[in-house]
C-alpha cells in the first residue's frame, strides 16, 4: 500500500537478495497514485534537474516503504532517477521501469546481489568529469551453477531479460593507437601516431611488448598513468618499465607498440576476489559505447587450479537470434576477467567496434564451437570486429592452454573481422592470436589484421572443407612459431598480400593440403629475420584424403632465412605420408630456395618457374634428375 502522500517510482524489498517470484508478483500489485514529483532537498547530490517524469532515488515517496537500503531489493517500475550513491542487496527493473544514473554527477550503484533488467538502464555521464559505475560485492564465485537461459539467484551479476535494453554510453576517447617510434626502458613521455581524442591525466594505459622472439616478447607488458597530454606526447607518472621496439616488417611497412586506453567513465564491475558477469538474453538490441567492464567472469576451483562457469562470461549475448540485430557495441574494455570476454553466442547482427580485451582468460571473442569434431557449432551471423584488440590472454594452467586464442573466427554468414590486432596469447600447443577450428565453416572478410608476441601462432587454422577461405592483408610477426599454421588435411584457403616477419618457427608451417581448388598463398612477403631455419616447413602430412592440386605460392618474396625458404622435412612417426605437391611461380628468393628431407614420400614434386630459376621440377634426392646438393633434390627441366 502507498502512504497518503506516497508517489511510486519503485518497490522496495527487505530481506534476501533478490528473489525472481516475490518480486514478480510484489510488481504486478504495485499501483500509482499520482505522477512522481520531483522531492525537494539541500544535498548537492539533488542539483541536477531531474527530467519531467523521472522520480528521485532519494526521495522516499519514490519506492513504497522507503528509500532502499543494502539489506533491501530494489524494484524499479517506473522511470528512476539515481541521484545519491546507493547500496542495495539486488535491483530489478522492470518491464516499464528505467533506471538513469544522474547525468551531472558521478554516481556509485552497489549491489549484493542481481541487478535484473527487463525495462532498460542509462548511465550516460554529461562529461569526462563524471563517472558512472555499477559495482557487484560480495561475490562467491565457487558457488555459481552457470549454464541454462533463467537468471540463477546465486550467480550474482547483470542480467538483461525479455525485452531489456542496456543504454550505456561514456563519454567518447581514442580506444587505441600505436607510438609512433620504439619506446625505450626508462622513458617517460611517449609520442603517438593519432590524436588522443579524450584521453586524460589519470588515464592507465597497456602498452603491448613488440620484442622478437628470443627476447621473452611475451609478457613484456607495460601498464602506465597518463601524467599529462600535449598534442600527441603523453607524459607518464612512471617510467617504462621495457623496451618496445619499432619492428621493420617490409620496406616501407614499420609496426610499434598498441599503446591502449583501459580507462573509461561508465563502469560495470565485480571485485578482484568476486567476479560477476553480464548476461544478454533481450529480444532488444543492446547499446554499450565507451564502457569499462572489469572484474568479471567467474571462475571456480578445479584441484589446484581452476575453470571457467558454463554462460557466466564478461560479456555474454546468448541466443538472442535476430533480437540482438542492431546492438553496438563501440570502444568497450574488458579487463581483469576471469573468463571469455566478449561473446556474441546465437546472436546476429551485432557490431563490436574499437573494442579492447585485455589481461583475460580463456578465448577472449569467442563463442560456442562445435561439441566434438564431427559435428558443427552454433551459427552467429552479421558479426563484425572492427578494430578490436585481444591482449594478455590467458589459461589456467598456462600448460593447458590448447588451442587458446584471441579470437576465435566462429561459424555464421557474412561475419567480418578487419583491422584488428591480436598480442601476447599466452597459451600452450597451438595457441593462436586468430583461430579457425573444426566446426567453425563459416566464411569471414578478413582483412588488415595484425597477430604480434604470441607463445605460439599467429594464425592457426585445423579445417577440413570445400569453402574458400580468404585472408588478405594480414601481418604476423615475432610470434613464437609460426606466422601462420595451416592445417588440417585438405581445404581451399587463399591467404594474399601479407607480411610475415621474425616469427620464430616458420613464416608458414604446411599441414593440410589443396582440396579441388589449390591451398594458394599469393603476394606474401616471408622474412626469417634469421630465427628460423626455414620459411615456409611442410611437415609430414596424414593420408586421409587424395591430393586434389598442388599448394601454390605465387608472387611472394623470401628473405632471411637460416637454411632455406622451402623445408620440405619429414618429422618422423609411423606410417604413410601423402607425397609433397607444391607449385612455386614468380617467387624472389634472397638466400637458398629449398630443401627436400630425405624421408620425405618418393612421389613427391614441387614445380618450380620463373625469371630466377626457370621451369623446374623437383624431386627427392634418389628420383631421377640432375643433383642440386643445396636444395638436396634431384632437378629435371618441366
Amino acid at each position: 500500500m502507498l502512504g497518503a502522500a506516497g508517489v511510486a517510482g519503485g518497490v522496495r524489498f527487505i530481506g534476501r537478495p533478490w528473489d525472481e517470484a516475490s518480486v514478480e508478483g510484489a510488481a504486478t500489485t504495485t499501483t500509482l497514485d499520482r505522477p512522481a514529483v520531483a522531492a525537494s532537498s539541500t544535498t548537492t547530490a539533488q542539483a541536477t534537474k531531474v527530467p519531467d517524469g523521472w522520480s528521485r532515488w532519494s526521495d522516499k515517496r519514490s519506492w513504497t516503504r522507503g528509500v532502499p537500503g543494502p539489506g533491501e531489493t530494489a524494484v524499479v517500475t517506473r522511470p528512476i532517477f539515481l541521484d545519491v550513491d546507493a547500496e542495495v542487496a539486488g535491483v530489478a527493473v522492470m518491464p516499464g521501469g528505467q533506471l538513469m544514473f544522474d547525468p551531472g554527477a558521478s554516481r556509485q550503484l552497489e549491489s549484493r546481489g542481481n541487478m535484473v533488467v527487463r525495462g532498460r538502464l542509462i548511465m550516460k555521464p554529461s562529461s569526462a568529469k563524471v563517472t558512472h559505475r555499477l559495482v557487484f560485492t560480495g561475490v562467491r564465485e565457487r558457488s555459481f551453477k552457470g549454464g541454462g537461459m533463467d537468471v540463477v539467484d546465486r550467480d550474482t551479476g547483470l542480467w538483461v531479460m525479455e525485452a531489456g535494453r542496456l543504454d550505456l554510453a561514456g563519454t567518447p576517447k581514442l580506444a587505441w593507437t600505436r607510438a609512433a617510434g620504439a619506446l625505450e626502458a626508462g622513458a617517460t613521455r611517449i609520442a603517438l601516431q593519432a590524436d588522443p581524442a579524450g584521453w586524460r591525466p589519470g588515464d592507465e594505459l597497456a602498452i603491448t611488448p613488440t620484442a622478437s622472439p628470443d627476447d621473452g616478447n611475451v609478457d613484456a607488458y607495460d601498464v602506465v598513468t597518463v601524467k599529462a597530454v600535449s598534442g600527441r606526447a603523453v607524459t607518464l607518472s612512471a617510467p617504462l618499465r621495457n623496451h618496445h621496439p619499432s619492428v621493420k616488417v617490409a620496406p616501407g611497412k614499420t609496426f610499434t607498440a598498441e599503446v591502449l586506453n583501459l580507462t573509461r567513465n561508465v563502469h560495470i564491475e565485480g571485485t578482484p576476489k568476486g567476479r560477476a558477469h553480464i548476461f544478454v538474453r533481450s529480444s532488444r538490441p543492446q547499446s554499450l559505447k565507451q564502457a569499462a567492464i572489469r572484474h568479471m567472469g567467474p571462475r571456480k576451483p578445479d584441484g589446484e587450479f581452476s575453470e571457467f562457469v558454463l554462460g557466466r562470461y564478461a560479456l555474454h549475448i546468448h541466443m538472442c537470434d535476430d533480437g540482438s540485430r542492431g546492438s553496438l557495441v563501440e570502444g568497450v574494455v574488458i579487463r581483469d576477467a576471469g573468463s571469455h570476454a566478449f561473446v556474441p553466442h546465437l546472436s546476429n547482427g551485432i557490431t563490436f567496434r574499437d573494442c579492447i580485451s585485455h589481461d583475460t582468460y580463456e578465448d577472449a571473442y569467442w563463442w560456442d564451437g562445435a561439441p566434438d569434431t564431427r559435428s558443427q557449432g552454433d551459427p552467429s551471423h552479421d558479426i563484425l570486429y572492427d578494430r578490436c584488440v585481444a591482449s594478455l590472454v590467458r589459461h589456467d594452467p598456462p600448460y593447458r592452454g590448447y588451442r587458446l586464442t584471441g579470437f576465435f573466427i566462429g561459424r555464421g554468414d557474412r561475419n567480418v573481422a578487419r583491422d584488428c590486432v591480436a598480442v601476447g596469447v599466452q597459451g600452450a600447443t597451438d595457441a593462436s592470436g586468430f583461430l579457425w577450428p573444426e566446426g567453425s565453416e563459416g566464411v569471414w572478410k578478413f582483412t588488415g589484421c595484425v597477430a604480434h608476441n604470441n607463445t605460439e601462432h599467429g594464425i592457426f587454422t585445423w579445417q577440413n572443407t570445400g569453402l574458400v577461405h580468404v585472408i588478405s592483408d594480414y601481418v604476423g610477426y615475432h610470434n613464437t612459431e609460426a606466422g601462420i599454421s595451416h592445417g588440417a588435411y585438405q581445404n581451399p584457403y587463399v591467404y594474399r598480400d601479407s607480411v610475415l616477419y621474425g616469427n620464430g618457427y616458420a613464416a608458414v608451417a604446411v599441414h593440410a593440403t589443396a582440396a579441388g581448388r589449390p591451398l594458394s598463398f599469393l603476394n606474401l612477403r616471408c622474412d626469417g629475420a634469421g630465427l628460423s631455419d626455414y620459411l615456409v616447413v611442410a611437415e609430414r602430412h596424414e593420408p586421409r584424403l587424395q591430393v586434389g592440386s598442388p599448394t601454390t605460392f605465387s608472387g611472394c618474396t623470401f628473405t632471411g632465412a637460416r637454411k632455406a625458404a622451402f623445408g620440405f622435412v619429414y618429422d618422423g612417426g609411423d606410417g604413410p605420408s601423402n607425397r609433397e605437391w607444391f607449385s612455386v611461380s614468380d617467387c624472389r628468393f634472397d638466400g637458398n630456395e629449398f630443401w627436400l628431407d630425405g624421408g620425405i614420400q618418393p612421389g613427391s614434386q614441387i614445380a618450380v618457374s620463373g625469371s630466377d630459376l626457370g621451369s623446374l621440377l623437383l624431386r627427392r634426392a634418389d628420383q631421377p634428375g640432375r643433383l642440386v646438393r643445396e636444395w638436396n633434390a634431384k632437378v629435371s627441366p618441366r
